[in-house]
């Protein structure tokens, strides 16, 4: 698939489809579906790339700096500041964020079941990226 020029999509029609994409992605129930998910309708780059900017913005919470964040997760200074502009511009989404990772992490603690990450071998790569 080409990349899409998202300014040369119709603003209603982005609405359209962005919506329908958020609609799908919170009806999610379980790990698993969201893997499908992922899976099925991204590449392995496109997930981790996504996970990515998840794990910096974890570190900005954690106020860790520019440096650090670089040396550990091999991004760019332009790819940090954009997660931190992202961040900053709404206080509710720094809040909404770092509840939603405290809940992940204990979550995370109370569960000792296998991931679907475990049960495809070419995907193990990522799952240290959610450890």
């Amino acid at each position: 698939m080409s990349k899409v020029k998202v300014h040369q999509i119709d603003p209603k029609e982005r609405r359209r489809i962005v919506g329908e994409l958020l609609d799908v992605v919170s009806g999610i129930k379980s790990r698993d579906e969201m893997f499908e998910l992922l899976f099925r309708l991204m590449t392995p780059s496109e997930v981790v790339m996504l996970a990515r900017r998840l794990q910096i913005a974890k570190m900005i919470l954690a106020d860790s700096g520019y440096e650090m964040i670089q040396k550990k997760l091999h991004v760019s200074h332009r790819t940090i500041a954009d997660v931190e502009g992202w961040l900053r511009e709404n206080d509710n989404r720094a809040g909404l964020l770092g509840r939603r990772l405290q809940s992940v992490k204990k979550h995370e603690k109370s569960k000792h079941s296998e991931s679907m990450l475990d049960k495809y071998a070419h995907h193990r790569f990522l799952k240290e990226l959610f450890g």
